[in-house]
C-alpha cells in the first residue's frame, strides 16, 4: 500500500522505498503523467481565523459578547402625561473552548541508488507535492470533523431542523460520551429519506436567517481574487452530484413553481450558481458519506461499519493506482450524504504561530541543533535510522537515504453554533433515459 493513516509516532525505522518499484533506464519509456481531479481547501476559505501564540497554555477559551434580546412584539410606551416606563438592558457573555491538535506526516525514505537509476527525474518534488495536498486535504476534513461534532443542529431533507445534537469533541472510535457516537448516527440515518431539493435548500435559508439569525457572509477568506459574489449571501456547501440534480429538479421543471429562476452557472471562482438571490453554492470534492447498515464485500466481511464515515479513495492493487473507492461512488454502499449550511461566524480556524524562539531559532553554534518546525512545512531530512541484515544500525552518516517529513497543527474555535448546521440527504441520480 502506498499510504497508511494515523500510525503512532514510534521512534523506529520507517519502511524504505522498494528499490524495483520504479522504472529504470534500460527500458525505453514515456513518462506518463496525467491529471487528477482538483482539491480546494473548502472550508478554511468561509471560517474567521484566529492566533494562538506561545506560553498560552494548550485550551484556549472563546469570550463572546451576547447582546440583549428584542423581547417584545408590540411598543407601547405610556403617553407623555404619565409617569414613563424604562427598559433596561444587560449585556452578556457566553464562552467556547477549543485545543490544538498535532498530526506528522512523512513519506518513505528514499534510497540514492533508485534515485539515481530512476527514469522519473523529478520524482523527489512529485513525492513532495503529494505530501503537501494531503496536509491541505487533511487540514480540510479537520475543520469539517470539527463543524460535525460542534454541530446541534441538523437538517433532514425531507424533514427539517432537528434540534439537540450532541455537541462533545468526537474520537476515532465513535463511543466518546455526549458526543455524535457511531450509535448515534447510526440510528438518524434511516430517518432521510429524501434527496437534496431546491425546496430543501428554500427551507434552509429561511431556517438560517429566519430561526437561527445567521448573518450572511461578508467576503471569503484565502482567495486569488477579491470575491464580490459572496457579499451579502449564505453559502451552502455540497457535492457536484447533487449541485447537477438541481438541473432536474421538479421546482425547476415546473415553471409554475416560484423556485424556477435559479442561476445554475458557474458565477465566480470555485463557488457555482445563485439561489433565491441569498445563497451561493460551493463545491466540496470529498463530503461525508455514510450508510444505515454495514457494507460488506463479496465474502461478507465488514468494510464500514454502519453509522462510519466511508473514505473516498483507495489504492487498486490489481493496476498499481489512486482511484474513487467504489463503496463510496456507490448509491447502494454510501446512500447519504452531508453537506453545510453556512452563516458568518460559525467558527474559526486557529491560526497556529511559531513555536517558542528556544525551540525554533537555529545559529551557527548549534547548526546541528534541528528547530522544531509545525507549521505543515515539508522538509527533506536525512535524519533516519538504517538497520542492515546483520541487526546492526546505521545513522545514515553517509546520507544515502532522505525522507519527506512534516509536522502540522490543527486548531478550531466554535463561533456561534446555530449559524451552521449540516444537511443529511439520500444521494439521487437523474434517470438515465428521457421519459
Amino acid at each position: 500500500m502506498p499510504a497508511f493513516y494515523d500510525k503512532p509516532a514510534v521512534f523506529a525505522n520507517f519502511t524504505t522505498e522498494d528499490a524495483d518499484r520504479l522504472q529504470k533506464l534500460p527500458f525505453y519509456l514515456v513518462k506518463n503523467e496525467v491529471k487528477v481531479f482538483p482539491t480546494w481547501n473548502v472550508f478554511s476559505q468561509l471560517l474567521d481565523d484566529i492566533s494562538w501564540t506561545p506560553n498560552e497554555g494548550n485550551i484556549m477559551k472563546g469570550v463572546t459578547p451576547q447582546r440583549s434580546p428584542v423581547g417584545r412584539a408590540f411598543f407601547r410606551p405610556n403617553a407623555i402625561t404619565t409617569l414613563p416606563n424604562k427598559d433596561l438592558y444587560q449585556v452578556t457573555e457566553s464562552t467556547e473552548q477549543a485545543i490544538v491538535y498535532k498530526h506528522r506526516y512523512e513519506s518513505y525514505q528514499f534510497n540514492f541508488i533508485p534515485s539515481f537509476n530512476s527514469f522519473w527525474k523529478n520524482y523527489l518534488q512529485f513525492a513532495d507535492k503529494d505530501i503537501v495536498e494531503k496536509i491541505a486535504i487533511s487540514d480540510n476534513q479537520f475543520l469539517e470533523t470539527q463543524m460535525w461534532d460542534a454541530a446541534q443542529n441538523i437538517y433532514i431533507c425531507g424533514q427539517g431542523v432537528v434540534t439537540g445534537a450532541p455537541t462533545a469533541i468526537g474520537n476515532n472510535a465513535g463511543d466518546a460520551l455526549g458526543s455524535k457516537t457511531t450509535a448515534w448516527v447510526a440510528a438518524q440515518l434511516p430517518t432521510v429519506q429524501q434527496n437534496f431539493t431546491l425546496r430543501d435548500a428554500f427551507n434552509i435559508v429561511m431556517a438560517l436567517q429566519e430561526d437561527f439569525g445567521a448573518p450572511p457572509f461578508e467576503g471569503a477568506r484565502n482567495m486569488p481574487v477579491d470575491n464580490e459574489g459572496l457579499k451579502g449571501k449564505y453559502v451552502i456547501i455540497t457535492s457536484s452530484e447533487a449541485w447537477m440534480n438541481w438541473t432536474f429538479d421538479p421546482d425547476v421543471l415546473n415553471k409554475l413553481s416560484g423556485l424556477a429562476p435559479c442561476d445554475l452557472n458557474l458565477l465566480f471562482n470555485d463557488f457555482k450558481g445563485l439561489l433565491f438571490g441569498t445563497t451561493t453554492v460551493k463545491i466540496n470534492r470529498y463530503p461525508i458519506r455514510f450508510n444505515s447498515v454495514d457494507v460488506k464485500d463479496p465474502n461478507g466481511n465488514v468494510l464500514y461499519a454502519a453509522g462510519t464515515p466511508i473514505p473516498p479513495e483507495i489504492f487498486d492493487v490489481t493496476d498499481q493506482k489512486s482511484k474513487p473507492n467504489p463503496y463510496y461512488t456507490s448509491l447502494t454502499s454510501a446512500p447519504i450524504e452531508v453537506a453545510w449550511a453556512l452563516g458568518s461566524s460559525y467558527g474559526k480556524s486557529i491560526k497556529v504561530g511559531p513555536p517558542p524562539k528556544e525551540f525554533s531559532a537555529r545559529n551557527m553554534s548549534a547548526e546541528k541543533f534541528y528547530s522544531l518546525r509545525w507549521n505543515g512545512e515539508v522538509q527533506l531530512t536525512d535524519q533516519v535510522l538504517l538497520q542492515y541484515a546483520d541487526g546492526t544500525v546505521d545513522l545514515n552518516q553517509y546520507g544515502e537515504q532522505l525522507k519527506f517529513i512534516s509536522q502540522a497543527v490543527h486548531g478550531f474555535l466554535p463561533g456561534e453554533r446555530r449559524f451552521g448546521f449540516p444537511i443529511l440527504f439520500r444521494r439521487v441520480r437523474p434517470s438515465k433515459s428521457a421519459i
